[in-house]
């Protein structure tokens, strides 16, 4: 049990990490688009890049006994974690976008 928790605890971290990196790459990117689209962009980026390699190993691995079930995996997983990543997409990118406009009063 003790080990399911610090499980649950380290992917709800790395979560929380790889949302705000794919943050600042959806800024990057999707610079002149709107915050909405960035934000979206974020929320779903992160998530993959924590779920994609889990998938990888069950397709190539053997582990999966057919594409149905995989691809229900992967709907369950990434609406969970989406689910989680929105919040923390959002406002890491609405305090992104605060911080990256001048400000001409601060050198007044």
């Amino acid at each position: 049990m003790v080990f399911g928790l610090f499980g649950l605890f380290l992917f709800v971290v790395v979560l929380v990490m790889v949302t705000l990196g794919a943050v600042l790459l959806a800024h990057f990117i999707f610079g002149a688009t709107r915050r909405s689209t960035r934000v979206v962009a974020a929320t779903l980026g992160g998530p993959l890049t924590l779920v994609l390699p889990m998938f990888a190993i069950m397709l190539f691995d053997g582990g999966v006994r057919s594409g149905t079930e995989l691809v229900a995996v992967i709907a369950i997983l990434m609406s969970i974690s989406s689910g989680m990543a929105w919040p923390i997409a959002h406002f890491a990118t609405r305090r992104l976008d605060q911080s990256t406009q001048f400000d001409p009063q601060v050198f007044a």
